[in-house]
């Protein structure tokens, strides 16, 4: 998708033929070692692939936005006794972002450089 990004437009809608592209992409991938099947991934199965990516990469923008909150791509916010009651009033307000508490977001940077 990153060779793709001037197809998007704004907030990285990619167009019918982007996805018929990745899918193509991820189908021609080997399989991981001791895996028996490839991958038959659909056009529509990498798109909502990305979208929930992108919205797992908007609920990591928010928490890193929170005062009151560390963030590591690698461990999430790491709540804490001290930082417990934060977390909740944001898990309250923003239930997606739950995942996060203590599990990070790898992808967090590479989509964040794609923005």
């Amino acid at each position: 998708l990153t060779d793709h990004i001037s197809a998007a437009g704004d907030g990285l809608t990619f167009p019918k033929h982007i996805w018929k592209s990745a899918s193509e992409y991820v189908n021609s991938r080997p399989v991981p070692s001791g895996s028996k099947a490839r991958s038959n991934k659909p056009p529509a199965s990498c798109k909502n692939k990305w979208a929930a990516l992108k919205s797992a990469y908007h609920q990591v923008q928010f928490i890193k936005s929170t005062s009151g909150l560390t963030w590591s791509d690698v461990d999430g916010v790491g709540v804490s006794p001290e930082s417990k009651d934060v977390w909740n009033e944001l898990v309250r307000s923003c239930p997606g972002a739950k995942p996060f508490g203590n599990k990070g977001f790898v992808h967090f940077t590479a989509i964040d450089q794609m923005m």
